[in-house]
């Protein structure tokens, strides 16, 4: 039983001498890191390689992408062909949209080629409206007592393809106030999440003015002010009485 005792007492003394001797080795992080445990910038040391397993880490790419305008680009301006005053004393006459520019009028904003032009670029994809109104047509004192514009506007090209197409207008003779129409018409409303990028459209030759009869029509070249404006959302669309 002595002889016992000492061996055990010895084999006890040897374990005890090898813990003493033995460095113990913490277990090193492999990583990734999160925003709430260490991490690469914060550690003290790095993510350790072992033989099961990798050394993680996670780091970011960044771009920032800058808001731009919507913007009106290009408005028409229409011209139609001429009509002799028996047409218009004796009927109802229908006057065509010609291929070429207006040569006098007090809105200097249009072009001859009957485009429309507007660019979305803010980013935002909260759509837009484009709105339009015609004014009296007036040469010098003389009127036009009724006049309807049949406005045909084309799609021409989107950057986005979801985009929707402009519509057809009846337009008729409204007087400004304050320098602006106060009925105008909506010739192009984009819902969101379209109409981004460039947006092109134009007047088509199916378009045409109707001028009312008039006994007392006066000689001359007429002209009436078109007046479009673009909003910087939808339309809202309004109730309906169930």
């Amino acid at each position: 039983m002595r002889v016992t005792r000492m061996m055990t007492s010895i084999g006890g003394s040897f374990t005890l001498a090898l813990l003493a001797f033995t460095p113990l080795i913490a277990s090193a992080a492999t990583g990734p890191g999160t925003s709430s445990s260490d991490n690469l910038t914060t550690a003290s040391a790095g993510y350790a390689a072992t033989t099961g397993s990798n050394a993680q880490a996670q780091s970011n790419a960044e771009f920032t992408v800058a808001p731009g305008a919507l913007t009106l680009d290009q408005v028409p301006n229409i011209a139609l062909g001429s009509v002799n005053v028996k047409d218009i004393v004796t009927g109802s006459p229908e006057l065509p949209l010609v291929a070429s520019n207006t040569t006098g009028g007090s809105g200097y904003d249009g072009n001859g080629n009957q485009d429309v032009s507007v660019t979305d670029y803010r980013g935002n994809h909260a759509g837009w409206t484009l709105t339009v109104g015609m004014g009296p047509f007036t040469s010098g004192p003389a009127t036009v007592t009724g006049a309807t514009l049949a406005l045909d506007l084309t799609k021409n090209s989107t950057d986005n393809a979801t985009t929707d197409a402009p519509v057809s207008l009846h337009l008729t003779q409204d007087t400004p106030s304050a320098g602006w129409i106060s009925n105008p018409q909506t010739a192009w409303a984009v819902l969101s999440s379209s109409g981004e990028g460039r947006n092109t459209a134009f007047a088509d030759t199916t378009s045409s003015l109707t001028i009312d009869k008039q006994a007392t029509i006066t000689a001359g070249t007429y002209d009436a002010t078109l007046y479009w404006a673009l909003q910087n959302a939808p339309v809202a669309t309004p109730a309906t009485t169930p």
